[in-house]
């Protein structure tokens, strides 16, 4: 049996106690792989598990002690479990239509008929159906919010990958801005992009949010062409052993005007501002509410876009804090998050945003872009 990356047994009882759960079925790939070790990731050596999910279930049952049982696909050999997992005992399946008999007398077995199992947000429907036309009197409720807590504070192991991905974001991204020129077009950045990132030890690309002026980041890829003078957002995340990063830095070609530069500067000390309160046993809700007083008395232009979202296996894993809401929850030590602040500038956001880690005392960059709109040629 493995040892796990980030999956705790012990955080995982207390949560299962908190919110009066018996059990948890896990069915995304990225929890099933999280709570078990079945290679359900895209990044895996071989993502077949992940590609054949379609036909073929794979499943994790979290106990209410925090032991796990994985139900997977019988080509999936016993000695693969062994080798790859750290669930601690293993269940296989043929296939989808064996899921509703074998499930169900699982549980039964189990002793959690009639109990409150929960389930994601996004389960299969045919894993409802299994659920809910037994004879087992479950009470199913939703887990979405359990499994996102269990995730947000994360391991040693977890804390090197993250920092890792990091770093590779960020050699990449300082290979990007010597790459960029007037009349480069998006698909070419977002080509050398990728090939950087693989060069460079990622195990997987995960996004490329780019803006040329005032085009769309979120649909990159036209062919668009770079003019002197647009500033460029270069926003972009990799997988490293599979978890994510998301880190930006703006640049233009040519020079940027100086209310660019007062905007970002703005930015910047909303960000110093978060950085410098967060700690361990802080309300999420209040930080922002801090931020943002401190903002209102100390900025008096503008009216920035703050976002606090964890990191982990997802890039916005869970909002925590800011804009679109937070979460009525502490930080705890070892939570890695980033804070992300935005302002409108030519119909077009600009910012910043750092990965960090929260300590024993306050909080640590996992980044170190050094923040402003690069000037280029």
């Amino acid at each position: 049996m493995q040892t796990p990356v980030g999956y705790n047994k012990l955080r995982a009882a207390k949560l299962m106690e908190k919110y009066d759960l018996d059990a948890m079925l896990v069915t995304s790939p990225l929890n099933v792989w999280y709570t078990t070790g079945l290679p359900m990731l895209h990044s895996a050596a071989n993502p077949i598990l992940e590609a054949l999910s379609n036909k073929y279930p794979n499943f994790g049952l979290i106990h209410r002690s925090g032991a796990v049982t994985v139900f997977h696909w019988v080509a999936f050999m016993a000695e693969s479990v062994e080798a790859f997992c750290w669930a601690d005992d293993s269940v296989a399946l043929f296939s989808k239509d064996m899921v509703a008999d074998t499930l169900a007398g699982e549980l039964e077995d189990r002793g959690l008929a009639g109990k409150r199992v929960g389930i994601e947000t996004d389960a299969p429907v045919y894993v409802l159906d299994a659920l809910n036309e037994s004879d087992l009197d479950l009470q199913v409720q939703r887990c979405d919010d359990v499994l996102n807590e269990l995730r947000l504070v994360k391991s040693a192991e977890e804390l090197a990958r993250l920092a890792r991905a990091a770093e590779i974001t960020q050699a990449v991204l300082d290979k990007c801005l010597g790459f960029l020129r007037e009349g480069v077009t998006d698909l070419e950045l977002i080509q050398f992009a990728r090939d950087e990132m693989l060069k460079a030890g990622a195990d997987d690309w995960n996004h490329f949010t780019i803006r040329f002026g005032g085009s769309d980041p979120e649909a990159p890829g036209t062919g668009r062409k770079l003019q002197r003078g647009e500033i460029v957002r270069l926003d972009l995340g990799l997988v490293y052993k599979g978890y994510v990063s998301d880190l930006n830095i703006h640049a233009v070609v040519g020079q940027a005007d100086q209310e660019a530069k007062g905007i970002m500067e703005g930015l910047v000390q909303l960000q110093r501002a978060c950085e410098e309160n967060v700690r361990p046993g802080l309300n999420m809700i209040e930080l922002g509410e801090i931020v943002y007083d401190w903002y209102d008395e100390n900025v008096s232009y503008g009216s920035a876009f703050l976002l606090g979202h964890s990191i982990g296996l997802q890039v916005e894993d869970f909002h925590m804090f800011g804009t679109v809401g937070g979460a009525d929850m502490a930080f705890e030590e070892n939570m890695v998050f980033e804070i992300e602040t935005w302002e409108n500038y030519n119909n077009a956001l600009i910012g910043v945003e750092d990965i960090y880690v929260v300590t024993a005392d306050g909080c640590k960059k996992l980044s170190s872009l050094t923040p402003g709109i690069r000037e280029i040629g």
